[in-house]
């Protein structure tokens, strides 16, 4: 029997639950959100939206631009939710330490940066000089 070729495993799984249109979207979402943000400082369209009457007072650029950012900022966390959805189930199955335990660790870990700190002032203290000495020789 002729053995098939099977795709990557990664290929099913980007075409499957992240499509194109999501990445589409995401992109279009940063588009939006950065113009909204150029609007909202007067960079862009400032004079074709003063002209129009629904845009003749800054107040109105101002919701106008919020509302453009809010748009941005949905689409891009529309499309960014794919990635994410699937960790919040995953912190459902984690096991989480008590109190003992972490402050078992922490107490380890800030140990451990005590000492790491503690060698390297020893080390600055004694090779200090030595380096100083060697840098005088050659000048």
């Amino acid at each position: 029997m002729k053995e098939e070729k099977k795709p990557f495993k990664a290929f099913e799984i980007l075409k499957k639950d992240y499509p194109f249109e999501g990445l589409l979207l995401g992109f279009l979402g940063i588009v939006v959100l950065i113009l909204g943000v150029y609007i909202f400082e007067g960079n862009i369209l400032q004079i074709t939206l003063t002209d129009l009457w629904i845009f003749n007072t800054d107040l109105k650029i101002t919701i106008f631009s919020i509302i453009v950012i809010l748009v941005g900022l949905a689409a891009l966390l529309y499309a960014l939710s794919p990635f994410f959805l699937p960790s919040f189930k995953e912190m459902n199955r984690v096991s989480w330490p008590n109190k003992e335990t972490m402050y078992n660790h922490t107490i380890r870990v800030f140990g451990f940066l005590i000492f790491l700190a503690v060698t390297f002032i020893i080390y600055d203290f004694f090779f200090r000089p030595i380096f100083a000495f060697l840098y005088e020789l050659g000048t």
